[in-house]
């Protein structure tokens, strides 16, 4: 525990010290910046994110600085992009946004010939008003994915819970189209309606421990957020049950839990290759390019013989960290 949490701090660390960097292009006159607006900033998936859009800059030749509230707050996390826009030394911004409480402000950036990039989150439809482009994986795809894999592991029998860490666009894109695969597929599996676990791991264990405790025929726990496999791999260990426990992302903890066999596996949400990948893309609208109105990234079902290639990329994220 005590490595996860040093790891936590020096991500933060390297966030708040790459993001005070300024360089400067011959002459002495700033280079572009590029802009990372998201909430939840401290979040370890959401650190993992901002540094690899750092990287991403870096490799570019950009500026870049974080914009962001410490909390889930959307109009705190607004207000300061809205700031970084008046500074006007933006070139190009990426938004963190899961809410159409967005769409507002990033018609705002658009019309502000700002190009927008918009990662993780797949497009409601046609590109909204001052989206340049989108990039990340399709929810519905590895909803399916990970709802076939479920049904498999538990033989087609038992109860399956789904939590999200809250209920927004994405989130409940996934839960939904989970919780129908399961159905049309697995037809003998009582499915439970989706509960929020939120993103305090102490209270995300115990909603999930509440869960397993009140269905004894629960036999898997599906979570459409990053920290549900530590929330799914606590609540077993107080309710000392095992069961099949899914959910997000390729953060070290998660990976460990799924080597440790504490949660059967993962869905490879492409944290890294979106977030390197938006500032790509700013960078090619910069240089007058056009890019795809959604460029897409796949999403594995990371099981404990899938783990190497993630960990090897957690290791570069490390190195990056001890330049």
């Amino acid at each position: 525990m005590r490595k996860r949490w040093l790891f936590s701090v020096c991500l933060a660390a390297s966030v708040a010290a790459m993001a005070g960097c300024q360089r400067s292009t011959t002459g002495g006159t700033k280079a572009r910046k590029l802009y990372w607006v998201q909430g939840l900033k401290g979040h370890p998936v959401h650190q993992l994110t901002q540094i690899a859009f750092a990287e991403g800059c870096r490799k570019l030749g950009y500026d870049w600085e974080m914009v962001g509230t410490d909390s889930f707050d959307i109009r705190g996390t607004i207000t300061l992009g809205e700031q970084a826009l008046a500074s006007g030394e933006m070139a190009g911004m990426v938004i963190w946004t899961g809410s159409p409480a967005f769409d507002g402000f990033i018609e705002k950036v658009g019309k502000a010939g700002i190009p927008v990039i918009l990662p993780h989150f797949p497009p409601r439809g046609a590109l909204s008003p001052g989206v340049t482009g989108h990039i990340g994986c399709d929810a519905h795809e590895y909803a399916r994915q990970a709802a076939l894999e479920i049904g498999k592991a538990i033989g087609g029998k038992g109860a399956v819970a789904v939590t999200q860490g809250s209920f927004n666009t994405l989130e409940n894109t996934v839960a939904e189209v989970f919780i129908k695969t399961m159905k049309d597929n697995f037809p003998n599996v009582k499915v439970l309606d989706a509960q929020e676990e939120g993103f305090n791991p102490s209270q995300a264990i115990d909603r999930c421990t509440s869960i397993l405790i009140a269905n004894p025929d629960l036999s898997a726990g599906f979570s459409t957020t990053g920290g549900g496999p530590t929330a799914w791999a606590g609540a077993q260990r107080r309710a000392n049950r095992k069961i099949v426990a899914v959910g997000m992302d390729y953060t070290r903890a998660n990976l460990d839990l799924v080597k440790s066999g504490e949660v059967y596996a993962v869905v490879g949400q492409p944290l890294w290759e979106e977030s390197y990948g938006s500032a790509e893309l700013l960078d090619r609208v910069l240089r007058g390019e056009k890019i795809p109105e959604w460029t897409k990234l796949p999403a594995p079902f990371i099981t404990k013989d899938k783990l190497a290639p993630y960990y090897a990329l957690l290791e570069k994220v490390e190195a990056s960290l001890r330049k």
